[in-house]
């Protein structure tokens, strides 16, 4: 397979200090890929930075002007305590912006088979006016809403399984009909951000295109992966997407620090393998995933590693 594989140096200036989000994250992805192998099999990347008509789709201009003006003030944090910010954060984060928009773009008009976007700060818990949960922009939703808007497509999948729930997309699309949020995360209430409730389905328009499945802390592979065949895989194949978009949360690894899943990289295998396979049968192959959390170094690389496998793989 024609695997892009999107990073670039700008995401480690987005200093964090100790934060569980920071830098080294990315470091431990691309050098594990590089010492087995891997990386000289994927189509390197660099991306571009968005522009900002581009984040308008689906941010207001305070946000997009809270986040310069706090990186270029020198402040510590924006919004929340869990948004760290630095005097690059803001060129970072358009810089992730604009790496998944190009990633969807060459997967879209065929120049990729599909791609994995290696970037932060990660997106999915950014809201329309407010930065929350790490997250400065909503990389996925910006991606779908370029799909949708700039790009023709009628049905647009996104699939979470970060170990917590993606208030900020859900909350984007949720009166929407073209794009179809899922999401497979740690109970709302014993897990960050306390949304994501079997019964948020959608309004208006909108109305059945979210299902979440909320997932009991200790759950393992078998379990979970029980749980997705039953309940999710069903409805994703009904949906018949056009374009499939990933947020690749890896922070549901028992060996995570922030939540209280305990699946292997097996899971991860699992899930990218029958996406991947949903993506053939429905959408001509067209996905792409991109880097939300993950925080134990070696499990998050690992996992990566299995992701990119099967997306990389011919079989």
């Amino acid at each position: 397979m024609n695997t892009g594989f999107y990073t670039n140096p700008i995401f480690l200036e987005h200093d964090t200090g100790s934060h569980p989000e920071n830098a080294n994250r990315l470091r431990a992805i691309t050098d594990r890929l590089e010492s087995e192998g891997m990386l000289e099999k994927l189509k390197l990347q660099s991306g571009r930075p968005a522009t900002i008509q581009e984040l308008k789709m689906v941010h207001s201009e305070k946000l997009i002007s809270d986040v310069e003006a706090a990186s270029e003030s020198g402040a510590r944090n924006l919004h929340t305590p869990d948004c760290v910010i630095s005097p690059q954060t803001y060129n970072a984060a358009l810089h992730a912006v604009g790496s998944v928009i190009e990633g969807a773009v060459e997967v879209a008009e065929r120049r990729f088979d599909n791609a994995f976007c290696a970037v932060r700060p990660p997106g999915h818990h950014a809201e329309n006016d407010y930065a929350m949960g790490f997250c400065f922009f909503n990389n996925i939703a910006l991606a779908a809403e370029f799909l949708c808007s700039e790009m023709g497509f009628k049905r647009v999948l996104i699939f979470d399984f970060d170990v917590h729930h993606g208030n900020g997309t859900q909350h984007l699309f949720e009166e929407r009909d073209e794009v179809y949020f899922v999401s497979m995360h740690q109970d709302p209430r014993t897990c960050y951000p306390g949304t994501g409730y079997a019964d948020e389905r959608g309004k208006g328009a909108g109305a059945g295109y979210t299902l979440n499945v909320p997932v009991m802390a200790g759950t393992g592979d078998e379990e979970y992966l029980q749980i997705f065949y039953d309940q999710v895989q069903p409805k994703m194949e009904e949906y018949k997407p056009d374009f499939i978009l990933v947020s690749a949360g890896f922070d549901a690894h028992r060996d995570d620090p922030l939540a209280s899943l305990n699946l292997t990289e097996h899971a991860y295998m699992v899930l990218t393998s029958e996406l991947k396979k949903l993506a053939e049968k429905f959408a001509e192959g067209r996905i792409i995933s991109m880097l939300e959390g993950g925080y134990d170094l070696n499990a998050l690389s690992s996992s990566v590693r299995e992701h990119l496998n099967i997306l990389q793989s011919e079989d």
